[in-house]
């Protein structure tokens, strides 16, 4: 059952069980770190996924509770909330790591290469324009986000 959400930024939804989108989220870090004014980004996206500080029971699969920041954190990564920088910034990482996923495999990260295939062919239709109802886990699009999330925002 899914408990991790991706929506893109045509509204479509990526949905995986919950370990599948930590590790998409991992991968996202990893690049970021690696690419210009995308250390920010990886900061708060470490956020959004526990990490060892954070008590396993806690977990309930769809969201955990993030001690560094006492804040329950819900499995959720609306990227249509992130400013314009930080969706293109997030979508050069994704690219990067599907490079190294197909080069490295498992000595990269434990996610197959078919299960991010999935999330990446996503993401590039999304980029292309193509109609969103095309490939979705979701039987229609997510409602309009209104929320700022993520480093960049003007306060």
């Amino acid at each position: 059952m899914a408990s991790g959400f991706i929506i893109l930024k045509d509204g479509r939804c990526f949905a995986r069980r919950w370990t599948g989108y930590d590790e998409i989220i991992r991968i996202a870090i990893t690049e970021l770190e690696q690419i210009e004014n995308g250390k920010d980004l990886a900061e708060w996206l470490m956020l959004q996924i526990p990490n060892s500080e954070d008590d396993e029971s806690a977990d309930a699969g769809w969201g955990f509770h993030n001690s560094r920041i006492d804040e329950w954190i819900n499995r959720e990564l609306d990227l249509r909330s992130l400013t314009k920088e930080n969706q293109k910034l997030f979508w050069r990482a994704i690219q990067k790591g599907k490079n190294k996923l197909t080069e490295q495999g498992v000595g990269y990260s434990p996610l197959s290469f078919d299960f991010f295939y999935v999330f990446y062919d996503m993401c590039e239709r999304a980029e292309k324009g193509e109609p969103p109802l095309a490939l979705t886990d979701w039987n229609k699009l997510a409602d309009p986000c209104t929320e700022q999330n993520g480093p960049g925002w003007k306060k």
